[in-house]
């Protein structure tokens, strides 16, 4: 952590004398930045990159982004991305893995050579989106957000902190790549602590039906990562609360929404990490040889009003290592 605040510091220092250049010299002729979301989910991985950006000594009128929204529709993703690179924007900023995978694809298809930041991705090299992390070797780079690698992780503090859990409904997206990783080390996460798991398709029209069917008491639910499923967190949250089953996400915003539990690291966090790449490849570095990083921070947060909703108990010892939603104004950040 130290080395990361360590390299921070020293960007900040090295590019601000850029960026006074860079500002005389283009003073007129901002930079042209594309921004790539599959929804309004993602809305908080923009504020913290501009944040970041802020922070680096880019004034607001430095950078031109070009924002482009496919509101949740895969189908719409492909319109987006042909809009996107009609404008030739000189970096482009993907906010998510299916963003970015879809991208790299219809780049190779028209042979487009553009530097691609991806602001939070999921297992980016298993997904083929770069060759290795330490030299990614084409034009991606950016923040791996560990999700993937985590998802075993979430299962065992989940099952520390409500030790009366005796089976987990675990939420994946059959026709998400990460998602289905994920669900690989969560089942090898459960083999090696002796938990029951019940795997659910989000993606099967009837999953939340399904679900209902096949709870019992004592059970609990897992969220894994993937586009569809944070746009399902509203109901997975009501259908929570209507049931008295605890769940356990990967963001603070879904604590904040009626989450019992979330592990990992907050769009916010990875958009303020990713303005670190922007500002690297702005200064005319290669993606290519820029590293992958995992996140700054990663973080455990309950949210305690949620464990009194539900009648349950939890594992005092892991509260003392929690960060509280009542104490997290801005948790989803």
């Amino acid at each position: 952590m130290k080395t990361k605040w360590y390299f921070f510091i020293l960007t900040i220092v090295t590019v601000s004398v850029f960026i006074n250049n860079y500002l005389n010299v283009h003073e007129n002729t901002p930079f042209k930045v594309g921004v790539l979301m599959i929804g309004d989910s993602r809305q908080e991985k923009l504020t913290g990159l501009k944040k970041g950006l802020k922070d680096l000594g880019y004034e607001e009128n430095a950078i031109d982004f070009e924002v482009k929204n496919a509101k949740d529709d895969e189908a719409l993703l492909d319109n987006k991305i042909n809009e996107l690179l009609k404008k030739k924007p000189a970096l482009i900023v993907t906010l998510g893995g299916v963003e970015t995978l879809a991208l790299k694809e219809k780049m190779e298809e028209q042979k487009i050579t553009i530097p691609v930041v991806f602001a939070g991705v999921a297992a980016p090299k298993e997904t083929g989106i770069i060759n290795d992390y330490r030299s990614p070797g084409g034009l991606f780079t950016g923040i791996n957000n560990f999700h993937t690698g985590l998802a075993g992780k979430r299962l065992e503090l989940f099952h520390e902190l409500v030790p009366s859990v005796k089976r987990f409904h675990i939420l994946y997206d059959k026709d998400t790549e990460v998602s289905v990783l994920s669900l690989e080390n969560t089942i090898e996460a459960a083999a090696d602590l002796s938990l029951q798991i019940l795997p659910t398709n989000v993606s099967d029209p009837n999953f939340a039906e399904n679900l209902r069917r096949n709870l019992q008491k004592n059970d609990a639910m897992i969220i894994l990562p993937g586009f569809r499923i944070e746009s399902l967190i509203k109901d997975i949250s009501q259908f929570s609360k209507k049931h008295k089953v605890p769940v356990m996400g990967i963001y603070g915003d879904e604590v904040e929404e009626g989450f019992l539990a979330s592990y990992g690291t907050s769009f916010y966090d990875q958009g303020y990490q990713a303005a670190r790449y922007v500002s690297l490849i702005i200064q005319g570095n290669s993606p290519a040889d820029i590293p992958v990083e995992l996140p700054d921070s990663i973080r455990f947060i309950v949210n305690p009003k949620i464990k009194d909703e539900l009648g349950i108990e939890l594992n005092n010892d892991l509260m003392d290592i929690a960060d509280f939603i009542d104490d997290e104004s801005e948790a989803g950040q």
